[in-house]
């Protein structure tokens, strides 16, 4: 029964010998010296189909690897947790090393781990050569100086979780994190003149003005971070009574980590345009996705943001609903997106509107009929209605197979030691 399963005739021997890339000629001076005979050529091919079958198993084993999960953003003076997430599968010893910013404070490392200079505590080390990480995930806390300056920081570090190679290797998914200034905290009714209308703004953190924004005209500042896979829909949502703003989705075309979405509600129109936005503004926003560069069509397709309006400021200003729509601010022009009633319930008409980018909006009424200053943006960049009728496709490079050492050599012995057994039973 078993002889049975495994038999392999001669042409799956051949496809077996092509994809292993053994030189044909070499098997057929083979054959001719030792007069193989079908049998042979089974067994030599169960052999060959055994060590194929092995050679993947090998390949296809998961790598050991260690992945940072840090914080969008913190405050100078906050403390921070780092978290090391680890896989295991291949890992025999463990060596890692992590470095926070210059000047920061690390402390409480997990599992034994250790601050490597007391003196200037930014290392944070977990060593041992005869063991792996008895766990799946490693933390430590950092402390960011009262004084630091508001920008960008970055984390490095490096592991080594296997005596044969790889090696050496660095710390990979997130490297850095901002640091923001949240000097007051909002609690107030602001009404804007310019745009009639009113949007609470609870206890909140101010903004830090890093977007380019003044400010002391953020009122209000959301931030919501996800990690973007290829090939999936991303949706943001934000829940916020002051925020307009209900969801941000777009389609994911590449891996790209974790990414995060801000979304600032000004009191007044962004410093970045030069005037509001037409007709009655209901609310100014400005809204990023991730850093510069990421939102382009070559990470992301089919961009929409779903938004509601309160029905109580409708009928306060005599507003129909179909006068609503959600303004972009782009190439020194206010244009006005094609936006769609999605729903409704007692108290917020919910709508939706398709996007190219992302910068300065603004949520508004209009209230002149046909007005000529607005441009329309009847297809947007990335078209289609439903933004999640399309998959698209992860574009991720594709790593070739590495090649075993020396199995050429191998697969030789064993035809030849194949050959002579049979070659000798047959005499």
């Amino acid at each position: 029964m078993v002889v049975g399963i495994f038999v392999v005739n001669i042409f799956v021997v051949g496809d077996i010998i092509k994809t292993l890339n053994v030189d044909s000629r070499f098997i057929g001076n083979v054959s001719k010296i030792f007069d193989f005979n079908r049998r042979s050529f089974s067994i030599i091919g169960l052999a060959l189909l055994l060590l194929l079958l092995v050679s993947t198993g090998a390949a296809s084993a998961e790598e050991p690897n260690v992945c940072r999960e840090l914080p969008v953003s913190a405050n100078p003076g906050d403390t921070i947790t780092v978290i090391l997430n680890i896989t295991l599968d291949g890992a025999d010893k463990t060596v890692i090393e992590d470095n926070a910013p210059t000047g920061w404070v690390v402390s409480n490392p997990s599992d034994d781990g250790f601050i490597v200079n007391p003196v200037n505590p930014e290392k944070v080390s977990w060593i041992n050569t005869n063991a792996a990480p008895g766990v799946a995930q490693l933390t430590y806390d950092v402390t960011i100086p009262g004084d630091a300056a508001l920008g960008t920081y970055t984390f490095e570090g490096v592991f080594d979780l296997a005596i044969a190679a790889p090696g050496v290797q660095p710390i990979d998914c997130e490297t850095e994190m901002d640091v923001e200034d949240a000097t007051s905290t909002i609690i107030e009714e602001t009404k804007t003149s310019s745009s009639g209308g009113s949007s609470s703004s609870g206890s909140s953190a101010g903004g830090s003005g890093a977007s380019g924004e003044a400010f002391e005209n953020i009122a209000f500042k959301d931030v919501k971070a996800k990690n973007i896979i290829g090939g999936a829909v991303i949706s943001y949502t934000f829940d916020e009574e002051q925020n307009a703003i209900d969801y941000i989705k777009f389609s994911a075309l590449k891996n790209y980590g974790e990414v995060s979405t801000t979304i600032e509600v000004l009191k007044d129109k962004s410093a970045m345009v030069d005037e509001s936005a037409p007709g009655l503004v209901y609310s100014n926003l400005n809204i990023w996705v991730g850093k510069v560069g990421f939102a382009t069509e070559d990470n992301i397709a089919h961009p929409a943001i779903g938004f509601s309006v309160p029905k109580a400021w409708l009928t306060e200003n005599e507003i129909n609903e179909d006068a609503i729509a959600l303004y972009r601010h782009s190439e020194g022009k206010w244009n006005n997106l094609n936006t769609i009633k999605i729903g409704e319930d007692d108290s917020y008409i919910h709508f939706e509107a398709e996007t190219p980018g992302f910068s300065p909006f603004a949520i508004s009424a209009n209230t002149e009929g046909n007005d000529t200053s607005i441009v329309k943006d009847v297809e947007p960049k990335y078209a289609e209605s439903d933004a999640e009728a399309e998959t698209p496709i992860d574009d991720e490079p594709v790593s070739e197979p590495k090649s075993t050492p020396g199995i050429s050599g191998v697969l030789s012995l064993m035809l030849l030691g194949c050959a002579y057994v049979f070659n000798k039973r047959k005499n």
